[in-house]
């Protein structure tokens, strides 16, 4: 038996096929494509070109599930669509165009599957997981386990860089400013400081993507099973991205379609790395899709998915999300888009 996973991220669209046997799951296939669907917002709501480009990718995605011959698809949606506000309207598109019904995450649910999916991580002493995504921001104590327990802010890499960055890459007066700014919002939301954490675990694709361009900068392989950071010399990395003259080839080089998040993920990597004063930095390729897919199998999630074998939709009842909740950052970026 297969299941497979679709996300929709601020940046891409990406999945899993994995075999299923009892609660494990052995992943077959992947695969991921750039998706940038915020340049086809109407305001706060995604533009009917924005909604086409959507569904194009998702037939494509669906297509492989089926060559893959899985039985389920599930559908999932973290904080890329957390600020649309016709996101019921885009839901329904996707279910009648192609029978795929979209479960929404809300940020404590997204956190808890980024831990589920690294639970390994909690054999180490005093671990944090960190997931940089566009809208969002995971920071979660690997000795917690509830979801309630899960800490995420509700700004991401794609706000900070609308917010400071004049240009392709911050300079080191727009750095000083994004520093001050989530320096402030991670003392307002109780994020621990030196002392509580001596292990930082990277998760999600930006996270993968800055290590693809941490390992070009300091010369070491990408293909190593353990993928570790050296704080010092990711800290002369991001001063790099901020004045080095390489630092766009740099970034197109390993990870152009993250080439506006790079560099504020850098500084918020290093400001977070200083916070802890943790030294021991490794990424994890697993994230909110391998934890969906976890905690379905564990019985802790019931998501709506696509039945191939049937046809049809099968799973818990539908989800409708409600307006979201207007913050200072949102406002502000609604007054930018209009």
């Amino acid at each position: 038996m297969k299941y497979s996973i679709i996300d929709i991220s601020s940046s891409s669209l990406s999945m899993i096929v994995a075999e299923i046997d009892g609660a494990k799951a052995e992943i077959v296939f992947k695969d991921r494509v750039p998706l940038f669907l915020f340049p086809h917002f109407d305001g706060k709501n995604l533009s009917e070109h924005g909604l086409n480009k959507l569904t194009g990718e998702l037939k494509e995605f669906q297509q492989k599930c089926a060559q893959f011959h899985a039985e389920r698809c599930y559908v999932i949606s973290t904080a890329a669509l957390r600020l649309i506000e016709n996101f019921n309207e885009v839901q329904k598109t996707v279910e009648e165009k192609l029978g795929l019904p979209v479960n929404f995450l809300d940020g404590a649910t997204e956190a808890y599957c980024d831990l589920a999916a690294n639970a390994y991580y909690q054999t180490y002493e005093r671990a944090v997981l960190v997931d940089l995504g566009g809208k969002s921001i995971e920071i979660c104590d690997f000795s917690k386990n509830a979801k309630e327990e899960m800490a995420y802010l509700d700004f991401g890499l794609l706000d900070l860089n609308r917010k400071f960055v004049k240009k392709l890459q911050p300079d080191e007066n727009e750095a000083k400013e994004i520093k001050k700014y989530i320096k402030g919002r991670f003392d307002e939301a109780g994020i621990p400081k030196k002392g509580a954490f001596s292990t930082v675990v990277l998760v999600g694709a930006t996270n993968c993507a800055v290590y693809d361009v941490y390992a070009d900068y300091a010369k070491c392989s990408r293909e190593e099973e353990s993928k570790i950071i050296d704080r010092k010399t990711f800290k002369n990395l991001t001063k790099n991205l901020l004045v080095g003259a390489d630092r766009s080839s740099l970034i197109l080089n390993n990870a152009p379609e993250k080439l506006f998040l790079i560099g504020p993920a850098a500084i918020v990597l290093r400001n977070l790395f200083k916070r802890f004063d943790a030294d021991n930095i490794v990424v994890s390729e697993r994230g909110v899709k391998e934890g969906y897919l976890q905690l379905i199998l564990d019985g802790k999630e019931s998501g709506r998915y696509y039945d191939f074998t049937s046809d049809r939709i099968c799973g818990g009842e539908k989800k409708r999300r409600g307006r979201p909740k207007k913050t200072a950052d949102t406002e502000g970026e609604q007054k930018g888009s209009e």
